[in-house]
């Protein structure tokens, strides 16, 4: 290993020119640089190039403070290089300090990293593609003087370590491997870390800090996208923005740290104890399990605690200390499963919880509440319509069974064929459309069908007026539900009874058949009709008999579920009445009545009703616009 001295020459003392030397080393040397010496003030703000595994080192002064400037360095050709005591600085625009490409690799050691550019255009601090490789201890990027959010340290497809450093720039990684450890980053214009493309990283003993807001978009602090983070005892600062560490699609485990605020999409989070002094938003189908979270609180209008769009979140316990209005607040297909939520002391100015002298939140009171916006899963919609228990049980069963039959095969049990082709058999207006409806919503949500489509047909939709036209028809209805639901309504229409040529409703019915038998798992076939007649329908062809072994039986309504579903639906277009004279009058009008519409039948009820109410208020002009009165139950 050879020795090359750069420096100024003197008595009984030989040194070489700077670019001489990186020339003349080879493989394993080492360039020492005078205490005191800067090549870089003769290189004209020409980096270097270098090639071979090499060493620069510098001398620090007696105090430790660095002596020593080169310019711009790039590193190439498999090279391993080793920087030593150095500030390595730029003067110009759109270049970068390191340069590291094609399997290169650079070791920083004691490193100060300056741009000096006063106008035009950053490039990245640091540089690094191609498998490349950067390990910086205690090495410090200084800020830079332009101010256009391209001050980086930029990884493509590479591996960067960092320790013991400050980083006064952001850190941009694509499929790249980040080790951060006992360091700063702070870049208070965009992203003090971005991560994308199945990139892998590890933080630990670390504080983040910067991002902000402008008038187009925002910048967090933290944003991950598609990407691997492990984080232990770390500190992500951003103050006033509910998005400070912000992922998206990505795997997460926080072991322990404080986060400003914290916005989870589509990620799974596993979470030992964290604080967030702000918010927490866990959304789009997160999953997030936790040992425990605290949420401190900020009067600043955010809700503390947000869920959405089926998110989960699993939790020993979660503390807050300022309460929110509301607190909670989560969409109705969201799952909380949390042991202990509660209220604890805090200190306001500090933004922090207050601790016993064994180091445990002091409880103030209960937070468990929970303000829920958005419909009811499909299940409990189901459960609450009016009457139809049978169905409702059957449903259940049925769905049971599919969801089971899902898991044993994803775990290799070989099933026997379960058909989920049905058939709905009652009067109109006993809910058989709702029902179809909210059982293909169920199925999405199991994950047993792969899509929400709902599509609604009759015969006029798939019969055709000539020959060849039916199978077309009925073919692109049928395409049309792939992966969903196809309810065919009055599907007893499609045969007329008799042995007629001429009627294309039996091409209809053959298309389905052929349909059924081709995409087994892709579609869901409800056929929907009159009891008798649906019965003769199947008897007439053994093939759509075979193909559809599940019946659910509509029972007409009682009258006092008549009464409870012409309430709710009066109640539902904000009308109030009198119950009892109500109920006297659905009972009375049933009786006379040879109408088995069911529902339908009290909901033309209830217009009636309304037009009657009409009549009276555009008499008086004081009248209640709310109240059905006793005179207009009369009048009808």
């Amino acid at each position: 290993m050879a020795r090359y001295l750069v420096g100024k020459s003197g008595f009984l003392k030989q040194t070489w020119g700077f670019v001489q030397a990186v020339e003349a080393a080879g493989d394993g040397d080492v360039i020492e640089l005078e205490e005191g010496f800067s090549p870089f003030y003769e290189q004209n703000n020409k980096g270097i190039t270098i090639t071979k595994s090499i060493t620069i080192e510098g001398h620090p002064d007696t105090n430790g403070a660095l002596t020593n400037i080169i310019d711009g360095v790039a590193i190439r050709n498999g090279a391993a290089v080793t920087l030593k005591n150095l500030e390595v600085r730029r003067n110009v625009e759109k270049s970068n300090n390191i340069n590291v490409k094609d399997g290169s690799a650079v070791t920083a050691e004691n490193i100060i990293l300056t741009s000096y550019a006063a106008e035009g255009q950053n490039y990245p601090v640091v540089y690094m593609a191609n498998e490349a490789k950067a390990s910086f201890f205690n090495c410090v990027i200084e800020p830079g003087n332009l101010h256009d959010r391209n001050y980086r340290v930029y990884v493509e497809n590479s591996t960067l370590e960092v320790s013991d450093s400050t980083i006064h720039a952001g850190i941009h990684a694509s499929n790249s491997r980040l080790d951060i450890q006992n360091s700063i980053i702070r870049y208070p214009e965009a992203n003090a870390l971005y991560a994308n493309g199945n990139s892998v990283i590890t933080i630990s003993s670390s504080t983040l800090e910067g991002g902000c807001i402008t008038e187009k978009t925002s910048w967090s602090c933290v944003r991950l996208v598609d990407s691997k983070l492990t984080a232990t005892d770390i500190v992500v600062k951003q103050p006033g923005y509910y998005g400070a560490f912000y992922a998206t699609n990505a795997e997460l485990t926080l072991n322990v740290g404080t986060y400003d605020a914290l916005y989870i999409e589509k990620s799974a989070v596993s979470i030992g104890c964290i604080c967030v002094v702000d918010s927490v938003f866990i959304c789009d189908g997160s999953r997030v399990k936790a040992d425990g979270i605290s949420i401190v609180g900020r009067a600043n209008g955010k809700v503390n605690l947000y869920m959405n769009k089926k998110s989960l979140l699993e939790a020993g316990f979660v503390s807050f200390g300022q309460l929110s209005q509301p607190n909670i607040k989560a969409e109705r297909d969201a799952t909380i499963h949390v042991e202990t939520m509660m209220q604890a002391a805090y200190d306001p100015e500090k933004w922090e919880f207050i601790t016993d002298e064994q180091g445990y939140l002091k409880r103030m009171g209960d937070a468990s509440k929970i303000e829920y916006f958005g419909e009811l899963p499909a299940f409990e919609r189901l459960n609450q319509m009016v009457g139809i228990a049978s169905v409702k049980q059957n449903v259940e069963e049925f769905v049971a069974v599919a969801e089971m039959n899902k898991k044993r095969e994803k775990q290799g049990f070989k099933n026997s064929a379960f058909s989920l082709h049905s058939m709905f058999l009652g009067n109109p207006g006993t809910g058989k459309t709702t029902v179809a409806r909210l059982m293909g919503e169920i199925l999405y949500e199991k994950e047993i069908i792969s899509s929400p489509k709902f599509v609604e047909t009759s015969r006029s939709d798939l019969v055709g007026r000539y020959i060849g036209e039916t199978a077309v028809k009925t073919r692109e209805v049928l395409e049309s539900a792939l992966g969903g639901v196809l309810f065919i309504d009055e599907a007893y229409t499609l045969w007329a009874g008799n042995d007629n040529s001429q009627d294309y409703g039996i091409e209809a019915i053959n298309e389905i058949l052929k349909f059924m038998e081709d995409h087994r798992q892709d579609i869901v076939l409800i056929f929907a009709g009159y009891t008798h007649s649906m019965e003769q329908f199947l008897e007439s062809n053994e093939g759509l008999k075979s193909r559809i072994p599940n019946t659910f039986i509509f029972e007409d309504y009682t009258e006092e579920e008549l009464i409870r579903i012409g309430l709710d639906d009066l109640h539902g277009q904000k009308y109030e009445t009198d119950e009892k004279a109500y109920a006297d009058l659905v009972c009375r009008k049933h009786s006379e009545s040879n109408d088995n519409s069911n529902g339908r039948w009290v909901r033309n009820l209830n217009e009636k009703l309304i037009r009657k109410m009409a009549v009276r208020v555009s008499r008086d002009p004081n009248a209640n616009l709310v109240l059905i009165t006793q005179e207009d139950i009369d009048a009808v």
